[in-house]
């Protein structure tokens, strides 16, 4: 389905920009593709990959939180790779972020015998880390291309992995309905084209750390929603380590000036 949502976004996209008339190229511009290659690998590729094999693993609720750590992630390499300093609320947040993750892997409960459960959380996780270091990667660049041109680079280089990965390892029949040519053709222009080209556009007037905080409506739409439509138990556990990775991503994200602000008595 992935390889089938980005092929269509690619398809679509491509044929979008040819038929633009502002002389644009299709593809970013020479010294740009390998960079941007490397994004789309990272955040679509091995991003989706990994959470769409993860959910075959674990719950959906637990994929999505997992996934929505990254502003997590994202402070930590934005210190490492771009040398961003941590404020004393970053540094709370990232602690709280890293509670949360531990309420959320419940080492207490988990089934430890379980090599299914385990490997889900990992692939989750590493899904995640790609997300973020593809967003950190992007700021270190002032990019020359046209947004336009850059999303259908990503997905043109993600296709170069997911559609050999569906053609070797897909061995579950696809039956053509009126409903799935629907999703599917939401999925390739909604989700994907518009929101990596937003996704881009944000980046490239925000720090990761302060992008990604809107992103944190996700998951807990999606905790909402595996519980309503799926039926999947909101358990303590769950409640209380999406509510630690939220305020440790709003405490990170607080202007210096509030932060510095003296309680009042």
């Amino acid at each position: 389905f992935n390889a089938l949502r980005y092929g269509s976004a690619t398809a679509i996209l491509g044929v979008l920009i040819f038929f633009r008339r502002t002389g644009a190229p299709i593809l970013p511009v020479p010294g740009e593709r390998f960079a941007m290659a490397a994004i789309g690998v990272l955040q679509i590729a091995i991003m989706t990959g990994a959470s769409t094999l993860a959910l075959t693993m674990i719950e959906a609720s637990r994929t999505v939180l997992i996934a929505y750590s990254m502003p997590i992630w994202g402070m930590l390499l934005s210190f490492v790779v771009l040398g961003e300093r941590v404020t004393a609320p970053m540094l709370a947040g990232i602690i709280l972020g890293f509670a949360g993750l531990a309420i959320l892997c419940a080492p207490w409960v988990m089934d430890w015998t379980s090599g299914s459960a385990l490997l889900g959380s990992g692939l989750a996780l590493g899904g995640t880390l790609a997300w973020a270091l593809a967003s950190v990667l992007y700021r270190t660049h002032r990019w020359r291309s046209d947004f336009w041109s850059q999303i259908f680079g990503q997905l043109v280089a993600a296709m170069l992995v997911l559609a050999p990965a569906a053609f070797f390892l897909e061995r579950r029949p696809i039956t053509y309905t009126t409903t799935f040519v629907a999703v599917l053709v939401w999925n390739a222009i909604v989700p994907t084209i518009i929101a990596f080209y937003c996704w881009a556009r944000a980046l490239d007037r925000l720090a990761v750390v302060r992008a990604s905080q809107f992103l944190l409506l996700s998951p807990v739409f999606g905790v909402l929603l595996s519980a309503a439509v799926l039926g999947e138990p909101l358990t303590p556990a769950l409640l209380v380590s999406g509510g630690l990775i939220l305020l440790g991503a709003v405490l990170s994200n607080l202007p210096r000036s509030v932060a510095a602000q003296p309680a009042r008595v």
